[in-house]
């Protein structure tokens, strides 16, 4: 298994491993065995055993000692089994550092994209090209339109188009003609009527 698998007693002491948890600890399968398994954790993230411990078929989150006593995040699952006649658990423990990094990166860009969306000065929006709901706008076109972001969010594109604009617009849907999505010169019209000329 790629897993670390860590086979305890009742009191957490190491009885057998396999060679995915000495590499993943640096230690020879004779120095991991013996050893109480909240030695293998950073004494600042224990509780994270404390609760594989309490769980069954479960999983949480927590962190190991690795190879140098670098600070490791994992997952850990638990299960009772039975080994050489007397009731033990099973750890499975998946290094889920590369799940970290990912999961930071795509933090990262959300907050880039919200901050470019939200601070953006020209109205910005997204909407559903199935039902041309609007699925978000930024402050901008909110200021611009005259609707409040819940309202925007009550209302499609049909909404902001002028309603003689409307006919043609439903009749390019229909017909599959997807001029009305690209991008060009159109008509919009503000909550109070007033028609706004834009460029998409």
């Amino acid at each position: 298994s790629p897993d670390a698998i860590f086979i305890e007693d009742l009191d957490g002491n190491v009885l057998d491993v396999n060679p995915a948890a000495c590499r993943l600890h640096g230690l020879s399968r004779d120095e991991l065995i013996g050893k109480n398994v909240s030695e293998l954790v950073p004494p600042e993230h224990r509780s994270s055993l404390v609760d594989a411990a309490a769980m069954v078929d479960g999983e949480v989150e927590g962190y190991s000692l690795g190879a140098g006593n670098t600070t490791v995040p994992v997952s850990i699952r638990s299960s009772a089994i039975s080994y050489m006649g007397q009731t033990a658990i099973l750890l499975q423990v998946r290094d889920i550092t590369e799940r970290r990094r990912t999961e930071h990166a795509l933090r990262e860009s959300e907050e880039r994209y919200r901050l470019l969306f939200d601070r953006n000065p020209q109205p910005m929006w997204v909407y559903d090209v199935e039902t041309l709901r609007f699925l978000e706008v930024n402050a901008a076109a909110q200021q611009k339109y005259g609707y409040s972001r819940d309202e925007f969010l009550g209302l499609s594109i049909m909404d902001i188009r002028p309603p003689e604009d409307v006919p043609g617009l439903l009749e390019s849907i229909k017909q599959r003609d997807r001029s009305w999505f690209r991008a060009g010169g159109w008509r919009h019209r503000s909550r109070s009527g007033v028609i706004i000329n834009v460029d998409i």
